[in-house]
């Protein structure tokens, strides 16, 4: 880059220092601006964090590429802008560095635009921050977390007033509003809108209607359970002794929330090693069941015990499959729904048509996923899901809710205990059923300064220069699968398919939140036989790992 180029820079660069309240960051950035480290500058300042997932996300430090104090205020501004004054704004926060300060910073800049904010006394679950949204008929909610993201992160989730995630087109919108958004003074006085601390109330609504959402139950189970260093152990302690179920026993050094994450590096429940303290705790108690949910709540993870005496964690889809399975078997009626994603296993398109229950597909994410659910009024959404954790089962949260998800996981257990079957013995009845569905999800990160552009790099690469062959089966089909699918209304979404020899489907997208390329595959057979189950599932499962294997190596020469 050229001096002139640099020289345009730093005017950007001192006017960002002078509107920073933060010490830390701001002398981050000035100590870059005195040492002259134009490289830094530039990854920090020619970039910006953009809305992607229904909100803001990213690793904190100074610039707007970002997160900060800054970054969050000007956020602020856009969302202010985007209502009216008099309107009321719902913020939570999580227990991450910074949360509850960028929570104030947020009430302060609405107060200056004369909107109103109800902000809570203490860290919420996320599933909690979006009930209150409806609960309490605000206009929007904010919540501060960055979810399962590394300790480093954090950012915003934004919520409309129906209680579900910012989406189009009103994330466009707002986010022409930060762009266009003034620094908000270093040193803010309150403003004319209202700011209103909100007690334990709507935590204990909450509780008590997400308890209401089963029926009581009895207390047959002894469960191994991890918030994962997050702010749900409270919740979920809360919401099952309502229900009757008082034998949950957390993991110790997890169960307070802790900004460090110290014991999981990835504090999302699907990373390898993530569940590895609470398989522990269940061997010490003789658990039936292990639950885990992500930091913010909004995500569960689940191990059952096989006949062999090991724990083995279920897969995003099999939780689905299951869950799915539930719904229609405790509901009624001609007009259910059932919605998941593209990149889902298809078996619970299955579970539905076979139980007389319409099924829809979206995009990634629950900004597209309640949308659909709830369009047409004349129709009943019973379960909503996403391979990535994410699990709806109650009209309660519009978004997805790895608390209430627990509870409704833990219902359906119970009575597969009482009928003496276990969830191993489901899940093949399901296979005997509707055919032996293998699915694997893997996340491949992307490190440094263009991590987000390698990833899209790759995901490209894949499309124009696919691998002819992966785990020794021939590449038969590839396509952008937004030109081969058949729903119809979906937008782009930068996502590649192959069609490999023996069925085997594979979906790659680049993530909208993080610098990860994510990959899906799922092959599909036949068993008519339970004896059989358990070996073809593992003679997929090496065929998966040979897949991912060769999809690594392919990603490493691109990049």
């Amino acid at each position: 880059m050229g001096r002139t180029e640099v020289a345009d820079l730093i005017p950007r660069v001192e006017r960002w220092i002078a509107h920073d309240p933060d010490t830390k960051t701001r002398a981050e950035i000035e100590g870059f601006l005195a040492n002259n480290d134009v490289e830094e500058l530039l990854e920090r300042f020619q970039l910006r964090l953009k809305f992607g997932t229904a909100g803001i996300r990213g690793a904190q430090g100074g610039g707007p590429n970002r997160m900060n104090r800054v970054t969050i205020r000007r956020v602020a501004v856009g969302v202010a802008k985007y209502l009216e004054q008099g309107q009321t704004v719902i913020i939570g926060y999580d227990a991450r560095v910074n949360s509850r300060i960028f929570a104030e910073d947020f009430s302060l800049v609405l107060s200056l635009f004369g909107i109103n904010s109800k902000i809570f006394s203490s860290p919420v679950p996320t599933p909690v921050l979006a009930f209150s949204v409806r609960r309490l008929r605000s206009d929007l909610g904010v919540m501060i977390t960055a979810s399962h993201n590394p300790a480093t992160d954090n950012g915003c989730k934004i919520f409309l007033s129906d209680g579900a995630q910012l989406r189009e087109p009103e994330d466009g919108i707002i986010d022409a509003h930060i762009v266009e958004a003034d620094f908000p003074p270093r040193i803010i006085e309150q403003g004319k809108g209202k700011i209103e601390r909100l007690g334990s109330e709507i935590w204990a609504a909450y509780c008590s209607d997400i308890s209401k959402s089963v029926p009581q139950l009895s207390d047959l189970l002894t469960i191994a359970y991890t918030p994962l260093h997050g702010v749900a152990w409270a919740t979920v302690k809360e919401v099952f002794s309502l229900t009757g179920v008082s034998s949950v026993v957390v993991v110790p050094s997890q169960a307070q929330p802790d900004s460090d994450f110290p014991t999981t590096p990835f504090p999302n429940p699907e990373e390898k090693g993530s569940m590895d303290e609470v398989l522990e705790v269940a061997n010490a108690i003789e658990a039936d069941l292990v639950l885990a949910n992500d930091p913010d709540g909004d995500r569960l993870a689940v191990g059952i015990s096989t006949s062999a005496g090991n724990w083995r964690i279920l897969t995003g889809d099999e939780i689905g499959a299951l869950l799915c399975n539930r719904m229609t078997q405790i509901t009624s009626g001609r007009n259910r729904k059932v919605v998941s994603t593209v990149v889902c296993s298809s078996l619970v398109g299955k579970i539905a048509v076979a139980a007389g229950v319409s099924h829809s597909q979206t995009l990634t994410g629950f900004k597209w996923i309640i949308p659909e659910a709830y369009k047409d009024p004349a129709w009943t959404p019973i379960f909503a899901y996403e391979e990535a954790l994410g699990y709806a089962v109650t009209d309660l949260v519009r978004d997805k809710d790895g608390i209430s998800a627990a509870l409704r996981f833990t219902e359906m257990v119970i009575d597969l205990k009482k009928k003496g079957m276990t969830v191993l013995d489901q899940l093949n009845k399901i296979s005997l059923e509707h055919g032996l569905h293998v699915t694997r999800s893997v996340g491949v990160r992307f490190e440094g300064i263009g991590a987000f552009d390698r990833a899209i790099r790759v995901v490209e690469s894949i499309r124009t220069k696919p691998p002819k062959y992966l785990a020794g089966l021939q590449t038969l089909e590839v396509n952008d699968f937004d030109s081969v699918s058949n729903i119809g209304g979906l937008p782009p979404s930068g996502m590649t398919r192959l069609l490999l020899e023996d069925g085997v489907r594979i979906l790659i997208r680049p993530s909208g939140t993080e610098s990860v390329v994510k990959i899906y595959i799922e092959q599909v057979v036949v068993v008519d036989d339970e004896s059989r189950i358990e070996g073809e599932r593992r003679r997929i499962q090496r065929k998966v790992d040979h897949i991912v294997g060769d999809l690594d190596t392919f990603f490493s020469e691109v990049n």
